[in-house]
């Protein structure tokens, strides 16, 4: 979504943009690579409270557990003091009318809290924060810094902003907002051009288009995205002699549950039809080859980019009912939904897909219909630039 309102003309035409970021070679090639950097630009140093008592790894889990928490409540508030000193600096030198803190979840990045607190001592009036999960119940002990921090954030921010509407439940939940404080607009994505046609992706891929359906996910490869789950419930499907065996699993991505995974597919006899393709350089590639993306996810999901470029491409979809996917996919119409962590449903609803091609087909044609009508970039940027507007406008009544 930063990409989508820097590079958005419409935007640049209405506001002076300029871009802060906690500096990393990561960010900064990515930055490079998604937008054309025409846009003042400040990259700031943070350090991490981890690094102010370390854990060394050889410790025992729990000790380094201690070792952890203790280093955030010691390292939060002069780190936070820090981060608020350095970025209010920033703010009263650039005097901007509306700041947006894109945040991954809540509470997430200390940068992004220290953000709010520090627009807020800058004199800036409006601060619109969006928050791209569900936000985290606090479970802390009494005497944890979260808390405190919580309460200068809320009141720094005038408008917060989630993906789905069931993560701003669950934030207004978790910080006790105020009626109207948070808001819910759907992410919008510009679709990327695929650079192989499909028959070349599947050469370098060395999957045979006579290998049957083609079940894409393309996720890191963490428990949260439930891999297992996908594996399982293709087991499952390979057991059942009445189940259709006619389709090829692909794995797009890599992350710390790899081996695991390549484990249980060895173990289970699954390599005839489950693939691990490793990252993809261009995912377009990758999703536009395949004619079923799956996201089993299980955990810390809420609206998902994945999904909106399925639709985008015209693939339907089996996802878990999960935060704020039942808000992308319409159930029996562009895709089919299943409760998380539940492998069998899981199966029974790609033997639907696999068996009935009528229905894949009609299915991803009303995913893109659905994507273009409500999760495009220019739809959702729209929206971001109509709030900005009106609370610049709250300044003139």
């Amino acid at each position: 979504m930063l990409a989508n309102l820097l590079n958005d003309p419409e935007t640049r035409r209405q506001f002076e943009v300029s871009l802060s970021y906690r500096a990393s070679a990561a960010y900064t090639a990515g930055l490079k690579g998604r937008t054309s950097l025409d846009f003042p630009v400040f990259p700031l140093r943070f350090p991490e409270p981890s690094t102010v008592l370390p854990a060394p790894t050889e410790w025992p889990t729990p000790l380094r557990r201690i070792v952890r928490f203790v280093s955030r409540q010691v390292a939060t508030y002069p780190l936070l003091a820090y981060e608020v000193w350095l970025l209010r600096r920033l703010f009263i030198r650039l005097a901007p009318d509306v700041i947006h803190i894109n945040n991954g979840g809540y509470p997430a990045a200390l940068s992004a809290r220290a953000a709010a607190i520090a627009a807020q001592l800058a004199g800036v009036q409006h601060v619109v924060m969006v928050v791209n999960n569900l936000a985290e119940v606090h479970r802390g002990p009494s005497f944890s810094v979260r808390p405190a921090i919580d309460r200068r954030v809320v009141n720094a921010v005038s408008r917060f902003v989630t993906g789905s509407a069931a993560a701003s439940v669950q934030l207004q939940h978790v910080l006790k907002l105020r009626t109207g404080q948070s808001v819910a607009y759907p992410n919008g994505i510009a679709l990327r051009e695929a650079s192989e046609s499909r028959s070349e992706t599947l050469r370098r891929l060395r999957v045979n288009e006579s290998n049957g359906v083609l079940l894409g996910m393309v996720a890191v490869m963490e428990a949260r995205k439930g891999h297992r789950v996908l594996l399982e419930a293709v087991a499952e499907l390979m057991r059942d002699k009445r189940s259709p065996h006619c389709f090829t699993v692909l794995l797009e991505g890599d992350g710390p549950l790899r081996a695991e995974l390549e484990a249980f597919v060895r173990d289970a006899g699954l390599r005839d039809c489950c693939r691990f393709v490793g990252t993809e350089a261009n995912v377009m590639n990758f999703m536009s080859a395949i004619d079923v993306l799956v996201l089993p996810s299980v955990a810390h999901e809420d609206f998902p980019n994945v999904i909106l470029e399925a639709m985008g491409l015209g693939k339907a979809v089996v996802a878990s009912r999960i935060a704020g996917t039942p808000e992308q996919v319409e159930e029996g119409v562009t895709g089919l939904l299943v409760p998380p962590g539940e492998p069998r449903q899981m199966a029974a609803a790609i033997a639907r897909l696999v068996t009935d091609a009528p229905l894949r087909e009609e299915m991803g044609r009303a995913g893109r219909r659905r994507f273009e009508e409500r999760f495009t970039a220019p739809i959702s940027v729209s929206r971001y630039a109509a709030l900005y507007q009106s609370l610049i406008a709250e300044d003139e009544l």
